[in-house]
Formats: C-alpha cells, sequence, structure tokens
C-alpha cells in the first residue's frame, strides 16, 4: 500500500482567527504582567562614552522602584546596572530621583532628593 502526503501550503488561511486570537491573548497577557514604568532620566557622561537611564517602576500602592541602565555611546542594548526595590520609608511623591556623573566619567551615582543612595565605578 502506497502512502500519499498532501502538501500543505506555507500559510494556512483558515488558520488566521486562531493565529490572531493567540497573538491578542499574548498581547493582553504582556500588559497585565508588565507594571507602568516611565524613564526618568537619561545622562550622558562628561566626555560622552557612557549614557546611563533611570526608569521609575510602579509594582504596588504607587510606592516606585528604580532600575538603572547604562549603555556605551553607539550602542543600542542597554545593559542593567541595579535595581533598587520600593523605598517604602519615604512619602509618596516626596523623593525626587536623579543620575549624575562624576568629571571623571567613571562613576554614576543615583540621588534621591539630591543625596546619593547607590554608585557604580566603571572599571577600564
Amino acid at each position: 500500500m502506497k502512502r500519499v502526503y498532501q502538501k500543505r501550503p506555507l500559510f494556512d488561511s483558515s488558520r488566521f482567527g486562531q493565529v490572531a486570537f493567540v497573538l491578542f491573548v499574548v498581547f493582553i497577557a504582556y500588559k497585565i504582567l508588565t507594571p507602568p514604568s516611565d524613564e526618568t532620566a537619561r545622562v550622558t557622561s562628561p566626555d560622552g562614552t557612557k549614557t546611563a537611564r533611570l526608569r521609575t517602576i510602579y509594582y504596588y500602592d504607587n510606592q516606585p522602584s528604580y532600575k538603572i541602565y547604562w549603555r556605551e555611546t553607539g550602542k543600542k542594548v542597554w545593559l542593567g546596572l541595579h535595581y533598587l526595590p520600593a523605598n517604602t520609608n519615604t512619602p509618596k511623591g516626596a523623593a525626587e530621583a536623579d543620575l549624575a556623573w562624576n568629571q571623571k566619567s567613571d562613576r554614576v551615582d543615583f540621588l534621591l532628593s539630591g543625596t546619593s543612595v547607590w554608585h557604580h565605578v566603571f572599571s577600564d
């Protein structure tokens, strides 16, 4: 008995509805599981070789958490540098977060209300 196989087309139009539904469910899950965030600061080092970025993320109770990223100038990918969970000792809206570089461009500081809370030193 000889088996006969039927060639299937690369894109089957009868499954378009199923694919669209799956993509819709994935999109909704992404929106539900991703907390609201915004870019608070983006600061370039004085020598122009690095850029640091601060994102404020609100996971729960409107208490902000912070993520700090950096990249070399001309690169596309941001590298995670530090995560600071919600600072519950600070009243809501009282803390002003910012980033600052030193003059040598080898250290970036995370500032909360003008006070350095954390820093990272880049080694060559």
